[in-house]
Parts: structure tokens; C-alpha cells; sequence
């Protein structure tokens, strides 16, 4: 089954077949530059999971997300 995961960045969003392939590069060049957090939608068939950029270099679970925790480019 095709995984494919959209970031979410500014209002912008990015579609990709790759968890951090050139759509990655690009929505890290956006949040640089309007300072601010990447968020991504996994989408796996009928699944769908939410998740944030968080400090320390990985996506986590919405569900785990605080202001504390989100890494602002």
C-alpha cells in the first residue's frame, strides 16, 4: 500500500511519496524562512496520522505536541 505524506507548512502544502525527499528540503526552506513549525499528514490507505516536527530531529504524534516541544525553524 503507497504511503504518501503531505507537509504543511505557512499554508502551504507539499505532496510526496518520500518521508524526506525534495518536498522535505522544500517545506524546511519555507519554515525558515517564515520562522516557523513543519506538520505532516501520513497517508496510508484509509489511515491517516497527524503529525508535528518536533525538537530533536523527529516527527512525533500529534497527540504529543506543546508548544515546548515543536522545533521552530
Amino acid at each position: 500500500m503507497k504511503t504518501t505524506f503531505i507537509y504543511m507548512v505557512n499554508g502551504t502544502e507539499l505532496y510526496s511519496e518520500k518521508a524526506f525527499g525534495q518536498e522535505w528540503k522544500e517545506a524546511k526552506a519555507i519554515a525558515k524562512e517564515a520562522h516557523c513549525g513543519i506538520y505532516r499528514a501520513v497517508v496510508k490507505g484509509e489511515e491517516i496520522r497527524y503529525e508535528f516536527f518536533a525538537k530533536g530531529g523527529c516527527f512525533l504524534n500529534e497527540r504529543f505536541y506543546t508548544d515546548e516541544k515543536i522545533e521552530i525553524f
